[in-house]
């Protein structure tokens, strides 16, 4: 018995089928460089979010090895099969379980593959082979490569007011992005509705800012301080990730809801080495009622970058008698899934930082890094510190 056998009605695997071949017939895919304007036309969109089965429960699933190297975040579960090593997680923090080459890791994997082939077999919307996908805003819809795809820069996807817009990218081999490149979802995008099948490998430049669940067919890396609002999902190759964020992000949130935003600065922007500046992070919620985080909050700090001792402090709290903020090192702050931001206002996290050593400190938090009740942060929050 299939995925979809084991986890939904038995009408609804042929409802699946209907709706790819209702897809395939209203839309076709295009050929050679494709149209240099794709994904700015008000068409209808074919992509459709395919049903996830128990993979819908991992962050990081890898067929070979699982290796990690620094302080990475992984908030959902992590699995390897059918390899068996898993390797640099005393170092990580995960707030799901571990995996490894047991039968939990085994039926991940199995419906990971089924969500791959769901995602290959849609039909294609518009062709951008040979286009760079950095600078392109693109509505929902199937976009596909019959080779390899590059991210220079920002994309942007654009919801059109939709919360169930969908957007599934086809890749014949790879899927590259460049250093300090990001997805940014605008109008109403939801990072549960981002999809990218990957017919090799994927990797991800340093402090890359990505969106959505990425289904490799052979391994997914990213590099140093890149981090994914959605799954990095390897079907027969290696995860390798290094001082990395990845968060499966909250679905199902109710379309009448805003999702919270939010802000960092750092006061002064520059300091001498040694000297000290206050970062602050502040949220805010326009909804009538509180959201309540349903994850930890982590903001990992740049290399070199620190927290000095007892100088954290929140006001995104219930009672002052519940302690919702913590320090996990000297190198990240963040508050618990107790924590909630007011109806109708903000509240802020606070920690003074110092650097020995001079430099530019670049602390990016990326869209779906904030999970609450009424929605993730759909945009990055940025903020640099110059020591000199």
């Amino acid at each position: 018995m299939d995925r979809f056998g084991n986890f939904f009605k038995p009408f609804e695997p042929m409802t699946w089928l209907m709706a790819l071949l209702l897809a395939a017939v209203v839309a076709g895919c295009g050929s050679g460089t494709g149209d240099q304007n794709a994904g700015q036309r008000n068409t209808a969109a074919a992509a459709i979010a395919p049903p996830l089965g128990t993979e819908q429960a991992y962050a990081v699933l890898g067929g070979s090895t699982v290796t990690n190297t620094g302080s990475s975040v992984i908030t959902g579960n992590v699995g390897l099969s059918p390899g068996t090593a898993v390797t640099g997680f005393p170092a990580a923090i995960v707030t799901g379980t571990t995996h490894v080459a047991d039968a939990q890791a085994l039926q991940a994997q199995n419906d990971t593959t089924a969500t791959y082939l769901a995602l290959e077999g849609q039909s294609c919307d518009s062709a951008l082979t040979g286009q760079d996908l950095g600078g392109k805003s693109l509505v929902a819809g199937v976009y596909c490569y019959s080779t390899s795809a590059q991210l220079t820069g920002a994309l942007t996807l654009d919801g059109g007011g939709k919360a169930d817009s969908v957007w599934v990218f086809q890749i014949g081999s790879t899927l590259t992005t460049a250093v300090n490149s990001s997805v940014v979802l605008t109008n109403g995008a939801d990072p549960c509705n981002v999809f990218w099948q990957v017919g090799t490998s994927a990797t991800l430049g340093t402090t890359t800012s990505f969106v959505g669940n990425i289904f490799a067919l052979t391994s997914i890396t990213l590099n140093n301080g890149a981090s994914v609002a959605g799954r990095v999902l390897a079907r027969n190759g290696a995860v390798t990730l290094d001082n990395n964020i990845v968060t499966v992000p909250t679905c199902n949130i109710p379309p009448t809801s805003k999702a919270p935003t939010m802000t960092k600065t750092f006061s002064p922007g520059t300091i001498n080495a040694g000297g000290t500046s206050l970062l602050t992070i502040t949220f805010s919620n326009a909804n009538d009622t509180p959201a309540n985080l349903t994850g930890p909050f982590i903001d990992t700090l740049p290399i070199g970058l620190l927290v000095v001792g007892g100088t954290v402090s929140t006001n995104c709290i219930e009672t002052k008698l519940l302690l919702s903020w913590f320090i996990v090192d000297t190198g990240k702050v963040g508050l618990t899934a107790e924590g909630l931001i007011p109806a109708n206002g903000s509240c802020t996290l606070t920690a003074t930082v110092t650097a020995p050593a001079k430099g530019s400190y670049h602390n990016s938090l990326p869209a779906g890094s904030l999970q609450t009740d009424k929605g993730n942060n759909t945009a990055p929050a940025d903020a640099t510190l110059t020591v000199i």
